[in-house]
């Protein structure tokens, strides 16, 4: 088993954020006018993270949409993202849940003027291209199976487009859908794109609400060395040392555990893990 460490590939724009990024900053960069870059996120998105850094590094103003109220004091992701230049918007959670809404997005152009919009994630077809990328920079045909979490869906939509026949790709979602479910994500990434579904796809179950992290997850954590982020890569790593208690792989198989970097889910979870931790007394999945 190898694990491709993609969350080494920066420090800041981290994992598969600079992928996604990358044709945005390069449209951004041609331009005459520079307008800003607005997208969404929670209060340690990872994505709001990459974006601000980004923005600050190539002087692009951004502008980040955050789900709920402004906390006193801003968290460390925020605090961030404000150094970075990025304005910060809080909206209630409700207003969120609205904001692809046309109304929503009027609102934001009265505030704010002129900008250009960015899908939350950063999900957007250019995005799936980039991600689609990722498998001949980090030589995926090296291995029989990958496994990527699911979030959005932009990179592991990217991974499947990408990957060569002979590589099967496993996701596994980060959100409490069914398989089923996020399948009909990575379709309508593919759709969007006039893609049809490659073949050599498995797609798991997830079992676990978004941002959530139970004593298991934790212990697993710390028995890990602390490699994965908590919400997303570590139930990927969870779930392949349950797919290999199962006898899932023939033997012999090549397998790569991506690692899709974003970090920022340690600082909003890591009180929590070392709560849950010590509560944990049954066998791992290692």
């Amino acid at each position: 088993m190898s694990i491709i460490r993609l969350d080494l590939s920066h420090p800041q724009i981290s994992g598969n954020k600079w992928f996604k990024l990358e044709p945005l900053l390069k449209r951004s960069l041609a331009s005459c006018t520079r307008r800003p870059l607005l997208s969404f996120g929670g209060c340690y998105s990872n994505h709001l993270h990459a974006l601000a850094y980004a923005g600050y590094h190539y002087g692009i103003p951004t502008i980040g949409v955050v789900r709920g109220e402004r906390p006193c004091p801003l968290n460390a992701t925020l605090q961030d993202a404000e150094s970075w230049g990025m304005a910060l918007h809080f909206v209630s959670r409700q207003e969120y849940r609205n904001k692809t809404h046309p109304d929503f997005t009027q609102a934001l152009y009265e505030q704010f003027g002129d900008f250009e919009l960015i899908p939350e994630g950063g999900s957007s077809p250019d995005a799936v291209l980039s991600c689609a990328n990722i498998g001949s920079f980090l030589a995926v045909s090296d291995f029989d199976y990958v496994l990527c979490p699911l979030g959005t869906g932009a990179t592991a939509a990217g991974l499947l487009l990408g990957k060569p026949k002979n590589c099967h790709l496993i996701v596994v979602p980060a959100l409490q859908i069914s398989a089923q479910e996020a399948r009909s994500m990575l379709s309508q990434h593919l759709a969007e794109m006039s893609q049809p579904m490659p073949e050599g796809l498995t797609v798991l179950d997830g079992t676990l609400p978004y941002g959530k992290i139970n004593a298991e997850l934790a212990a697993l954590w710390y028995k890990t060395s602390r490699l994965w982020d908590p919400l997303y890569t570590l139930r990927m790593y969870q779930a392949f040392c349950r797919l290999v208690m199962s006898d899932t792989f023939p033997q012999g198989s090549r397998i790569a555990l991506f690692h899709t970097g974003g970090m920022q889910g340690v600082r909003g979870c890591k009180s929590k893990i070392e709560r849950l931790a010590p509560e944990f007394q049954g066998p791992l999945p290692l």
